[in-house]
């Protein structure tokens, strides 16, 4: 039994940091699952049963959340094992972390979002949400650090400096493993040419049109290389994505005006034209297409250094996607950069299922 009150309430604080991270397991694991599966309304049965049918636990960001559990759990049980050498400030700061992160968690949600044209969902903006959900997943990051200092520390006690500058390191070595991974990313091109390859569909995602309605370079490029996917007889089907401006025609209208000048079959052609991002693109192919019509496989046609997300966000809702890149080309410098923008995409979408 412990007396001293002091101890008293930290063995309370630890019971709460517990309970926390069971709460900010449970919600970051289904916050995904529930704004990309045409659900509305407070989760039900419903969610329960369509959460359990498309999860997967291998998946990087179940992993992710998974694994900061798990280390944060181990700390705070080493924690209590030596309750009476931890400092009480250090647990007081443990516990306004976590109340922190759960603030910062409420704001998120709460932040009116936009709603998507195609769809039932809401898509949640790049705005203020995204910043929201991204400081809170530091926070939460700093506090799985944090936690494990206090817990390993001789003295046990919170080292703030310390905790800031191993949290740096943390995220720095993760953002620099996602980036080499998308700009070094190679795509299945040889793999559908060399075993002569036959799938349901091509998708064409869209790129920004010209004026006089015409395709820009990186979206002739993509309209290119879904024509000769097509006429080698690998894809049976082209979809073309992509919306527009008012009073301009659709970057999917125009890929298809291109696609008849080159003898394409009008009825071997699928279009989307509401869409505005790569989530919602993918969606509507899921749900309006792939399922539908029993497809087994397609291929997602898009630039090098975007199809990694891509096939992620594939992968998510559980469409079987080859990707082939585009023959757009780029300088190193504008690869590069494009491959900084497209990581921190990648690590948004695995996290918290913004597209």
């Amino acid at each position: 039994m412990i007396k001293n009150p002091s101890k008293r309430t930290n063995k309370y604080i630890l019971i709460w940091l517990i309970v926390f991270e069971f709460i900010i397991l449970a919600f970051t694991e289904s916050y995904k699952y529930y704004e990309n599966f045409s659900l509305s309304g407070t989760p039900s049965k419903t969610f329960l049963a369509v959460m359990a049918k498309n999860f997967e636990i291998l998946y990087t960001g179940n992993l992710f959340w998974l694994t900061l559990f798990l280390i944060s759990i181990v700390a705070i049980i080493n924690i209590f094992l030596h309750l009476k050498r931890v400092s009480e400030p250090a647990v007081k700061s443990l516990f306004m972390f976590s109340i922190l992160s759960i603030i910062l968690l409420i704001i998120a949600v709460f932040i009116p979002e936009g709603t998507s044209d195609i769809s039932n969902i809401t898509i949640l903006p790049k705005g203020i949400k995204s910043i929201a959900l991204c400081i809170f997943g530091l926070n939460y990051i700093f506090l799985m650090v944090s936690l494990c200092i206090v817990s390993f520390s001789v003295l046990m006690k919170f080292y703030v400096f310390r905790s800031i500058w191993i949290t740096i390191l943390i995220i720095i070595i993760g953002y620099s493993v996602v980036f080499l991974f998308a700009y070094n990313y190679k795509d299945d091109y040889r793999i559908l040419i060399d075993n002569k390859k036959t799938v349901d569909a091509g998708t064409v995602l869209g790129a920004a049109v010209w004026g006089g309605n015409r395709p820009s370079p990186v979206l002739r490029e993509r309209i290119n290389k879904g024509y000769e996917l097509y006429s080698y007889g690998i894809i049976k089907y082209i979809i073309l994505t992509g919306g527009g401006s008012p009073g301009e025609m659709t970057e999917a209208e125009v890929s298809k005006n291109e696609l008849l000048k080159k003898g394409v079959n009008e009825k071997s052609i699928f279009i989307e034209n509401k869409s505005n991002s790569t989530l919602e693109q993918i969606h509507y192919l899921n749900n309006n297409l792939y399922k539908k019509n029993n497809w087994k496989e397609i291929i997602i046609i898009s630039d090098n250094f975007h199809l990694l997300r891509t096939k992620q966000i594939c992968r998510f809702f559980g469409v079987n996607a080859y990707t082939v890149a585009s023959g757009t080309p780029l300088s190193t410098e504008s690869n590069f950069n494009f491959c900084i923008k497209e990581s921190f995409a990648v690590i948004l979408f695995w996290l918290f299922g913004i597209g």
